[in-house]
């Protein structure tokens, strides 16, 4: 199996639903939960359970960073899934040390991590495949708009521009 390959699929099954309550420590330390904290901007959460993931969270996060850099009413969050063992609290400092060194500290806050069970996290969140970054867009309301997993398209990532571009038209005016 290509684990960069990206899919144009859509998941009917979490498109329209709220997306669940998710709840995460920024690199700051400050305790945050999706999609409530998120105010009523469009979000753009992508979830990742495993490292090899990076190519594909970037794939489709900078784009789309870069796209809607200077609306206020836009934010990006990268959620990290470890599990919440002993081995899982270690590689969560790890990891928690790796991306604060890596992240501009004005965007610590929308870098979260989450020491959970990372098979509950699976079903939550339709994760099937562990190895794929998954790529939620929110509206306002935290209900899904636009979802997609792996690495970003050329289609998929007109797909979510498009999408967001039309959540925030209604609220530019």
């Amino acid at each position: 199996m290509n684990r960069t390959a990206g899919t144009t699929e859509p998941v009917p099954a979490a498109l329209s639903r709220t997306f669940p309550t998710l709840m995460a420590t920024s690199l700051t330390g400050r305790v945050v939960t999706l999609p409530d904290d998120a105010g009523d901007t469009a979000s753009l959460i992508v979830l990742v359970l495993l490292e090899s993931a990076g190519p594909m969270v970037e794939s489709l996060s900078n784009p789309f960073s870069g796209a809607f850099t200077e609306n206020p009413r836009v934010t990006t969050y990268l959620v990290v899934v470890v599990g919440d063992s002993l081995i899982g609290k270690s590689l969560a400092d790890r990891i928690r040390q790796g991306l604060a060194g890596g992240t501009p500290p004005a965007k610590h806050d929308q870098v979260l991590i989450v020491p959970d069970d990372i098979e509950r996290c699976r079903r939550a969140y339709a994760i099937s495949d562990p190895s794929l970054a998954y790529i939620y867009l929110l509206d306002g309301r935290g209900i899904i708009r636009w979802m997609e997993k792996g690495t970003a398209t050329p289609e998929g990532l007109a797909g979510l521009l498009d999408t967001a571009g039309a959540m925030l038209e209604p609220l530019l005016t």
